[in-house]
């Protein structure tokens, strides 16, 4: 946007003083002329109060009457030109600062050593009742968790979950049953193409964790 900044050196008290609802009543004349009536109303101050910031722009060489109407000048038309190369600066920098904030966030934090939390369970284990394939399902639900910080994973079937642990299908299916009975874990059908869902219960996370508290 090309400014005349001639024109603008002929009006210095303007460019000293123009603030506040004198660059409101700037862009609302820009969009063409009106009447003070007019502009109170749009702005929702009185006509007095309008009025006096117009005459102000007036005697600033921003503003001229013509009957009942006011419109800019070529001054203020090329001031309100040279805000917005303002505005558009000091937003640009804003963005650039912001951008360079969070560069900068990234960076700390990919220095940082990367942990998550880990929560133990074989001294639970030791004292669960649960027979080795109960306990592998619960552990490798658990590794999953802590690796992944998602309480379930999908399978086709109990032959995959089978083939994961190395185990007998019917012995897996078996240990399903007892931890679902047993309220240590969830397994229904998921949306996701029929795959099962089996992951461990909330209440059993706050076990493990008072557990692990407990030593």
């Amino acid at each position: 946007m090309a400014v005349n900044y001639a024109l603008l050196s002929t009006t210095p008290t303007a460019l000293g003083r123009v603030r506040g609802f004198t660059i409101t009543l700037l862009y609302m004349l820009y969009d063409g002329g009106g009447r003070c009536c007019d502009l109170a109303e749009r702005c929702g101050k009185s006509q007095n109060y309008v009025w006096k910031y117009l005459k102000n722009m007036e005697r600033y060489g921003l503003a001229l009457k013509n009957g009942d109407f006011w419109f800019l000048t070529d001054s203020g038309v090329e001031f309100v030109k040279y805000l917005n190369i303002v505005y558009n600066n000091i937003i640009d920098y804003r963005k650039k600062v912001e951008r360079k904030s969070k560069e900068n966030r990234k960076e700390v934090e990919s220095k940082q050593p990367k942990s998550s939390k880990q929560i133990p369970i074989s001294l639970w284990l030791q004292n669960s009742g649960l027979d080795n394939v109960e306990k592998e399902v619960v552990e490798v639900l658990l590794k999953h968790y802590n690796e992944t910080s998602s309480k379930f994973i999908l399978v086709k079937d109990q032959f995959e979950l089978a083939e994961k642990l190395k185990a007998n299908p019917s012995e897996v299916l078996e240990a399903l049953k007892n931890l679902r009975q047993d309220n240590i874990i969830y397994l229904y059908r998921s949306d996701i193409q029929g795959y099962w869902k089996i992951g461990l219960k909330i209440g059993f996370f706050k076990i493990l964790e008072n557990s692990a508290g407990e030593n």
